[in-house]
């Protein structure tokens, strides 16, 4: 009787706490990964080829662009930028787009994004349409991207590919990226690219009544998500 009093409150005890401490060796769930992404990217652009009053190599603009973006459960992601441009003597050009587009993953580490925008550029345009050198135009635009992330920390952007034109006016802009992405934590990445572009707009004076090399560009970025 007497052992029955001293193990009967100890049994009962280890009973209570053994669902708290089962609890305790649960882990936690890990957090829900950021869904929204907002960026900032800088670059001087550099002409491509002499172009007759500008040559090869010279700085041509600077230009700055802005960004939010929302990944949705479903792959598809959306956004949106607003991107002023400096030019050289003293002009400015605006750009203003929308985008949609969706994630396939190919493979556990290759990513191909394809999606479409449509914008708005106004300003100093440099757009020749029925004599307006600075026409104010909308535009659609189709991009192609691949990401290989090469491990938790770096990814290759392994190719950016855009294809531009404006509704009422020819004005092609194709343009080809690559450049790597250093993700410092799950919130925070810095980026930098290379890229060409091309160009053909509504003229009859060489070289731009073809497609012909525009500009080239070195950009760096920073993003930050939530």
């Amino acid at each position: 009787m007497f052992l029955y009093r001293i193990i009967a409150p100890l049994g009962l005890c280890l009973v209570t706490a053994a669902p708290a401490f089962a609890a305790d060796l649960v882990e936690a769930p890990p957090p829900a990964p950021p869904t929204w992404t907002i960026a900032i990217e800088g670059s001087p652009e550099f002409y491509a080829i002499d172009n007759g009053s500008n040559t090869a190599r010279s700085l041509a603009d600077t230009y700055f662009k802005f960004s939010v973006s929302h990944s949705f459960d479903n792959n598809f992601v959306g956004g949106v930028s607003l991107q002023p441009t400096f030019k050289t003597g003293g002009k400015s050009q605006y750009y203003g787009e929308a985008t949609v587009g969706y994630k396939i993953k190919l493979t556990d580490s290759f990513t191909l994004t394809p999606s479409v925008g449509l914008g708005y550029t106004w300003h100093d345009t440099g757009i020749i349409k029925d004599g307006d050198a600075n026409a104010q135009v909308p535009y659609y635009a189709l991009y192609l991207a691949g990401d290989w992330k090469l491990d938790q920390q770096w990814t290759w952007n392994v190719f950016n590919l855009r294809y531009r034109n404006a509704f009422n006016t020819t004005w092609e802009t194709p343009k080809v990226a690559t450049g790597v992405t250093y993700n410092i934590d799950s919130y925070n990445a810095v980026y930098t690219n290379v890229g060409y572009s091309w160009k053909k707009i509504d003229t009859s004076s060489s070289p731009y009544n073809d497609v012909a090399g525009d500009k080239l560009n070195i950009a760096i970025g920073y993003k930050h998500s939530f």
